[in-house]
């Protein structure tokens, strides 16, 4: 069986990712200053960013304190109360979703984009045709995981 988390352990890294998350929501908003993102992002993507944290954070806190852990399958274990079954759902749903908005805003929004990559070949600038396609691409594979996240997640809670 995987080791679990304990709970003690589950509070102090969920607080400290969502305690991050706060800061990087906060500086998104301007909060704390001039926000510190490029010339035309928008303030939601920084805020996403932030709350990807915040809800993983809160992910954390809920599957290991409140629920007592995961099940080899990853799911929540035998007896989980509906609620908290629908609050972890949620908080999945949240986070991928985030995820996926900022994705297709760097692919698909408006302004120009620099792209770099490195690699064994070497490194540089990549063209903004080529960053926006691969971030599309990374796009589209994770708004597949939201989907298919939404659908199994729904299909446990059904179960319950």
């Amino acid at each position: 069986m995987a080791r679990q988390l304990s709970p003690v352990a589950a509070v102090v890294v969920g607080l400290g990712c969502a305690l991050m998350g706060t800061f990087i929501v906060l500086l998104g908003l301007g909060a704390l200053g001039e926000p510190p993102l490029a010339d035309g992002v928008p303030a939601w993507v920084g805020v996403l960013g932030g709350v990807v944290f915040v809800l993983g954070g809160a992910a954390l806190i809920v599957g290991y304190v409140v629920a007592g852990g995961a099940t080899a399958d990853g799911d929540l274990p035998p007896g989980t109360p509906f609620s908290v079954r629908l609050v972890q759902y949620l908080l999945g749903l949240g986070i991928t979703m985030s995820l996926a908005s900022i994705a297709s805003w760097v692919a698909f929004g408006p302004g120009p984009r620099q792209f770099g990559g490195s690699g064994t070949f070497g490194g540089g600038a990549v063209s903004e045709t080529l960053g926006r396609a691969v971030f599309g691409l990374g796009a589209g594979l994770t708004w597949l995981f939201v989907i298919t996240l939404g659908v199994v997640g729904l299909r446990r809670l059904g179960r319950r």
